[in-house]
């Protein structure tokens, strides 16, 4: 694939179809593409060929609906790193009721320890993204170049927080092992963050 078309990458098809599963449907997307939601099918999505990858953690996202979301940027550790602190941010100020991330680069794993906070899927294998192919009007799977990871952010509401959490686990469980500490704090990853690496952790980077 061009270097051109790299930008424009689409996440895995499957992994669209499993989010859908778990949250029912998904009313934002945070970087997408009128392309790319010819896929998604968000309600509503930011267009990142129009909005710049600051202007989007700039903005306080406006969730319709059931504020479910799906952040699944293809390309780039930067783009993966910042979309998912926002993400988290914007769950914890109530913005978000639930969302489903794919970090699509295994850099991100240690760069983001809070996600062992939350339900994770590790795939038996390398999820594909893909791209629209315009002249077959089609999507087209790429070869990806690293291993990934999906995080659960799940409903705070204690009625529907287990059902979801299983719900999540039901759906992933064949995509790859689900691990879900629930005697994690908040805590003790900031403390032993900041012991060994000699700075607080920052949510904005």
């Amino acid at each position: 694939m061009a270097t051109e078309h790299r930008v424009h990458l689409a996440p895995p098809p499957r992994l669209v179809d499993a989010a859908k599963a778990v949250m029912g449907a998904i009313d934002f997307d945070p970087w997408s593409s009128p392309e790319i939601n010819k896929l998604v099918m968000a309600a509503k999505f930011y267009d990142r060929e129009k909005l710049d990858l600051d202007t989007v953690l700039a903005k306080e996202w406006d969730v319709p609906g059931e504020k479910r979301v799906f952040v699944a940027p293809a390309h780039g550790a930067q783009w993966t790193r910042r979309l998912a602190n926002k993400a988290l941010r914007e769950y914890r100020k109530g913005r978000i009721d639930q969302a489903l991330l794919w970090i699509s680069h295994n850099e991100s794993l240690t760069k983001l320890p809070w996600m062992w906070e939350y339900p994770v899927c590790i795939p038996f294998r390398r999820l594909r993204p893909c791209y629209y192919d315009d002249e077959l009007e089609t999507f087209r799977q790429v070869s990806p170049s690293s291993w990934s990871a999906v995080v659960y952010l799940p409903p705070t509401d204690p009625q529907m927080f287990h059902a979801r959490v299983s719900r999540f686990h039901n759906t992933f469980f064949p995509t790859g092992p689900v691990i879900f500490n629930e005697m994690s704090g908040q805590n003790e990853w900031e403390k032993a963050y900041e012991v060994g690496m000699k700075k607080r952790y920052n949510y904005h980077d």
